[in-house]
């Protein structure tokens, strides 16, 4: 079994018993959990120590979390998995939109839970891996991997986790046409069936982080009927 590397994960849910379930169970995997039930709460948490990634519910005592996520996400790097009662696209994809990395419908198994944790944390991992950490420069935009983030005309970009991965995975590729479906199987290989929804959402999201015009983009073009390129 992969061991986890000191990861410490906060739990934001207002229900007790799913709470203590995850705590159980993310403890059984030899995380440091913390757990608590309200915004409030988890804004202290985030504030006061370090976290590798965050389960946050949508819906909570003292506000709505993707409220929570947003604010979380405009300081903070770290994967957030958001859970919600709610599985319509519409729900997911306002969940990608404020910077959620994944989204997890209740009720879940655990074992999918726990999947999708050690995935996040795999994958932010392995973008801050010694052998991973050359800077890629085209044209204004510079994606270093040491920042987690894209640098453009000098200034940070301030790039979500998965924003990240996906203008990375670009960038390595840089002036060749790349499939949407090589970009799904990468970053959301459990999300096949919304697939081309949740890639346009977060071009349209790299897009007004990164280009000077969103909608006529210079760097981070789409290939009709294909895929898109970073040039």
């Amino acid at each position: 079994m992969e061991q986890p590397i000191d990861y410490r994960i906060l739990v934001v849910d207002d229900e007790l018993m799913i709470r203590r379930l995850l705590e159980k169970s993310l403890s059984s995997e030899g995380y440091g959990v913390s757990t608590v039930g309200s915004i409030a709460e988890a804004m202290g948490e985030v504030e006061r120590r370090q976290y590798d990634l965050i389960v946050l519910d949508r819906l909570l005592p003292d506000g709505d979390g993707m409220d929570a996520c947003r604010r979380i996400r405009a300081r903070y790097r770290m994967p957030i998995i958001m859970l919600t009662t709610k599985g319509q696209l519409s729900d997911r994809v306002e969940g990608l939109e404020v910077g959620a990395d994944d989204y997890l419908v209740k009720p879940f198994e655990i074992d999918e839970l726990m999947a999708r944790v050690k995935a996040q944390l795999r994958r932010a991992r392995d973008l801050s891996a010694d052998d991973d950490t050359q800077r890629i420069r085209i044209g204004r935009v510079t994606i270093d991997p040491t920042l987690r983030d894209a640098v453009v005309d000098g200034r940070t970009a301030g790039l979500t986790a998965k924003e990240f991965e996906l203008i990375h995975f670009l960038a390595q590729r840089r002036g060749r046409a790349v499939a949407r479906e090589a970009i799904v199987e990468e970053l959301w290989p459990d999300e096949i069936p919304e697939s081309d929804k949740i890639v346009a959402v977060y071009m349209r999201r790299l897009r007004q982080k990164i280009e000077k015009n969103p909608d006529e983009p210079e760097h981070l073009t789409t290939v009709r009927g294909y895929g898109y390129k970073f040039e």
